[in-house]
């Protein structure tokens, strides 16, 4: 084994869990590099890491709260390794892990390990994933039978999917060329899937190697944690409207382009604002949105102000769409969530005899939404990179 991956695991809290993770992963690579970072945990953690006398570990601490991308992020600049892999503490991995690991990334820059997990979300299926239950913590744990059941595992052929997961390992180059995972996402939440998106504009491509075995106790210092489970579904909430907000689309869209989107907003209200807001990047309209921001801007980095102008601004937008507030219907809101294909679909379909009629030939009638476009232009190579500011 060349030993030259980083095993990366971001630490906020839950300290039993990563005490019991690291004291596993040394049990069998006592030699691999171990990146823990941690922002803001108060129930001993820093202490602990500080404690640990291990020449093959890198730490740092902080008493500021960031986000898991930050997170992250900081463990990928303070490796030291050609190789990187992302790691929960509530993780054991295989003994054949890191071996596996490496005959995949000599021939590749971006890899998913195996996954195994209890039947929690047995109804996710994913490529990267297997369901069998050997414990539900490290306390239960049948670490034996884990590893036999790894042992006799017949070797099977990775293959590259589209699936998006976190649990990867990389080129440390990589993923430094796109910037990370982006903040965005506080305090977590849809990070992978924006970073794999970026990832795959440029020109990477995603490589299950089967053979490389974990197994996840699932979200235990995450979503089920006592500190964020009360707060899961908003905070997934939020992640998902901010994804929305910096594409334009839903990550399981067709068409993967960045528009530039204005609305010209009919009898415009709360729940309306509320609705569509984070599908465009212009709302023209006479509504007021000072309630609507001080109650939303604290969810996004976006600054929600440059969001909202008067029905009689200049528009400068490539695409314009016009629709009246009291039609919203759910019809109307799956057109609003499928822009980018709906859109893609318009530009590049000859428009049938009765259109060239009765419309102007860059206009449209979808539902309840007119759409004209205006220019053709498309945004998302500027998103691969994550600026910083």
């Amino acid at each position: 084994m060349d030993n030259n991956i980083s095993l990366l695991i971001g630490l906020k809290n839950n300290l039993e869990f990563s005490k019991s993770c690291y004291q596993s992963i040394r049990e069998n690579y006592p030699e691999t590099e171990i990146v823990f970072v941690s922002y803001g945990s108060s129930d001993g953690t820093h202490e602990w890491l500080t404690s640990l006398k291990d020449e093959n570990l890198v730490c740092f601490s902080s008493a500021e709260g960031k986000t898991l991308s930050d997170t992250y992020n900081k463990a990928i600049e303070i490796s030291t390794k050609d190789y990187v892999c992302f790691l929960h503490n509530d993780m054991v991995i295989g003994r054949n892990f890191l071996s596996e690991l490496e005959i995949s990334l000599k021939e590749r820059n971006l890899v998913y390990y195996k996954v195994v997990e209890p039947p929690i979300f047995a109804s996710d299926k994913r490529l990267w994933k297997e369901i069998q239950d050997f414990g539900s913590d490290f306390e239960t744990f049948q670490f034996d039978k884990f590893f036999q059941f790894e042992k006799v595992q017949e070797k099977q052929k990775g293959e590259y999917t589209n699936d998006v997961s976190f649990f990867l390992a990389a080129k440390k180059d990589v993923l430094q060329k796109v910037n990370g995972l982006d903040p965005l996402f506080n305090p977590m939440f849809c990070e992978d899937d924006d970073l794999i998106l970026r990832l795959r504009m440029s020109g990477e491509k995603t490589f299950v190697c089967p053979n490389a075995i974990v197994y996840h106790f699932v979200s235990k210092t995450s979503r089920f944690s006592d500190e964020f489970q009360n707060r899961t579904k908003k905070i997934e909430e939020n992640s998902l409207r901010n994804f929305v907000r910096k594409w334009g689309f839903f990550n399981q869209s067709k068409t993967k382009k960045k528009l530039n989107i204005g609305l010209i907003l009919e009898n415009p209200n709360e729940d309306a604002i509320k609705n569509l807001e984070i599908f465009v990047d212009h709302i023209y309209s006479d509504f007021n949105p000072e309630q609507y921001i001080n109650e939303e801007q604290k969810n996004t980095l976006f600054d929600l102000k440059e969001k909202f102008r008067s029905k009689n601004s200049g528009f400068s937008d490539d695409i314009m769409i016009k629709f009246d507030a009291k039609k919203l219907s759910e019809k109307n809101m799956y057109t609003f969530r499928n822009l980018s294909d709906i859109i893609d679909d318009l530009k590049n379909s000859k428009k049938n005899f009765l259109q060239k009629l009765f419309t102007k030939d860059n206009t449209f009638k979808v539902n309840n939404l007119t759409i004209e476009i205006l220019n053709e232009n498309s945004y998302e190579k500027q998103l691969i990179t994550r600026n910083n500011a």
